[in-house]
């Protein structure tokens, strides 16, 4: 036990003596200055460096928070898109929700697609809807009854600032029916237009969607009376008035236009009139001063400078009784009298719209249900013109080629090795048109009348549609190639035949009509100067139905 104490007590005296050491050197007595104590704080551990540095620490590792989201966006079943990128789960079920019901909707398309072909070719009751489609007959299962709707119409109009079309349905023209409206301008002469009915008590909302492509030009300008009226060539602006009364000269002939009652009745004719003296500020008739033949004075004749038809001119009153107009209770000319004229200005112009124009496309009608899933109903093509069909075409003689577009509908299929369907898409798509026509045999000669032409191509139609764009970008490389003869329909300038397009199941078809006049000018018949028709066609990995226009850009 006493051992044990003195132990204590040397250590604690020698405690003592090392804290009393410390001290004198704290206070500069002797010895050299001492260091800090070592820092006890202890080292981060690689955790805790690595949070610090804004990583993330798994399974021992320090990866950084984009990899961690990766990892963590395969594990949970994600796509690794092998950039480094990782799409979840939930996104790639919606991805392939999305294609199953592209596909779905695109193969009603194809079905659609294959109605229309068979519909225009079937031999009982063939119809060839157009817009508006087909209305079932009373029988369903059987279509000899089934009739084109005949309730739809379309106008195409072009002036300086673009060109306009309009759709319109007569069976729905009240102010609270759904109208087309204008939906989107494709470019190229390309416009799209939809109306969608209200949604029915289940919650399907059907929907029509017109695409139309059309080569009217914007109007030129031409010498007042130059002006055609409409596409018959009626010089309808030709100088008309064989003596104007209010010249000092009465014998000047043939310098004034007669736009009183007996030429401008009719509405078109009267918005053509505009005039700063030609105002009212209520409805009725107002009368204008007349020259009195009685008098010396040759200026009592009311005159107003202003335009018709956009050509600057002067208005007269040239009778020999007062001249009487006609307005609205908003100014607006309704009618105006006899004896007004219009003396054009030198060098007056007005524009000359595009008469000669075709016109081609698609109407489809679909159905989206309340869940959003897209059925196509119906698809139909169209094609027309402004210019009169040719008609009987067993005078025209020679070859011509025509070239232009085409506009329509497609599905666009993808298979699997052993030729399963794996996806489908859908869309509308433009291409081009190169045909060549043979028309009837050119002679020799006045003696030789045999010709150089094969007798086995005369009055045939050969070509291609090629070029495809689909909107959905996809890739191919489709080409349509058309064949058909007219040696039989001669005498209604149509034609039909195949149109090939690869599908080793079904050829297509395609039917065509000429349009322009073919009636001999100097003893020379003209060749048609358009061709308007319509096609549909399969491919190995898809279909496509139609409408296109055609113009003649050279001929033999």
């Amino acid at each position: 036990m006493m051992v044990k104490e003195k132990s204590i007590n040397k250590l604690y005296a020698f405690a003592l003596a090392a804290v009393f050491a410390l001290t004198l050197a704290g206070c500069g007595g002797g010895g050299s200055t001492a260091t800090a104590p070592p820092d006890d704080t202890p080292m981060p551990t690689p955790q805790e460096q690595c949070t610090t540095a804004g990583n993330v620490y798994v399974g021992g590792e320090c990866i950084t928070p984009a990899q961690h989201a990766f990892n963590m966006c395969v594990a949970g079943g994600g796509r690794d898109n092998g950039d480094g990128t990782c799409t979840s789960a939930a996104d790639v079920a919606a991805e392939e929700a999305a294609i199953a019901a592209t596909t779905k909707a695109a193969g009603t398309k194809e079905t659609a697609i294959a109605a229309e072909m068979a519909e225009n070719s079937r031999a009982t009751n063939p119809l060839n809807a157009g817009l508006g489609g087909t209305n079932v007959g009373t029988t369903p299962d059987d279509t000899s009854d089934d009739a084109v709707v005949t309730t739809y119409s379309m106008t195409i109009e072009r002036d300086r600032s673009g060109t306009t079309v309009k759709i319109a349905d007569t069976a729905l023209a009240g102010d609270d029916d759904p109208k087309f409206t204008q939906a989107m301008d494709l470019g190229g002469g390309r416009t799209m237009h939809t109306r969608a009915m209200a949604a029915d008590d289940d919650g399907n909302v059907v929907e029509e969607v017109v695409v139309v492509s059309t080569d009217i030009e914007g109007p030129t300008a031409v010498a007042f009376a130059k002006f055609e009226e409409d596409v018959t060539g009626t010089l309808s602006q030709a100088l008309n008035v064989t003596t104007d009364t209010t010249n000092d000269d009465p014998t000047t002939t043939n310098e004034a236009l007669d736009v009183s009652g007996a030429t401008s009745a009719v509405a078109a004719r009267l918005s053509n009139i505009k005039a700063a003296g030609f105002a009212a500020s209520g409805a009725g008739q107002q009368s204008y001063a007349f020259d009195d033949p009685s008098t010396t004075d040759d200026d009592e004749a009311f005159e107003t400078a202003g335009t018709y038809n956009g050509a600057s001119g002067t208005y007269r009153c040239n009778g020999g009784t007062a001249c009487t107009i006609t307005y609205d209770a908003e100014g607006k000319i309704t009618a105006i009298g006899t004896d007004w004229i219009f003396t054009p200005a030198a060098g007056a112009m007005s524009d000359q719209s595009d008469y000669d124009y075709y016109s081609y496309g698609f109407w489809l009608k679909k159905t989206t249900d309340e869940d959003g899933a897209v059925t196509y109903n119906e698809v139909e093509t169209f094609a027309t013109s402004s210019v009169a069909a040719s008609g009987d075409v067993s005078s025209v003689l020679g070859r011509a080629t025509y070239e232009g577009g085409a506009t329509g509908v497609y599905v666009k299929n993808v298979y699997n090795s052993d030729r399963t369907l794996d996806t489908a898409t859908s869309g509308h798509f433009t291409a081009d048109v190169n045909l060549m026509v043979v028309f009837g045999q050119v002679p020799v000669s006045a003696t030789d009348t045999t010709g150089t032409i094969a007798p086995n191509l005369l009055h045939t139609l050969t070509g291609t549609i090629d070029n495809f764009a689909l909107s959905g970008g996809e890739d191919q490389e489709w080409s349509v190639a058309v064949e058909g003869d007219f040696a039989t329909t001669l005498s209604n300038g149509t034609v039909s035949g195949t149109a090939k397009g690869g599908d080793p199941d079904e050829d297509g078809s395609f039917s065509a009509t000429f349009h322009g006049s073919v009636t001999a000018v100097d003893g020379v018949v003209p060749q048609p100067g358009s061709v308007v028709g319509e096609f549909n066609a399969g491919f190995t990995d898809g279909s496509v139905a139609g409408g296109f226009g055609a113009r003649k850009v050279a001929a033999e």
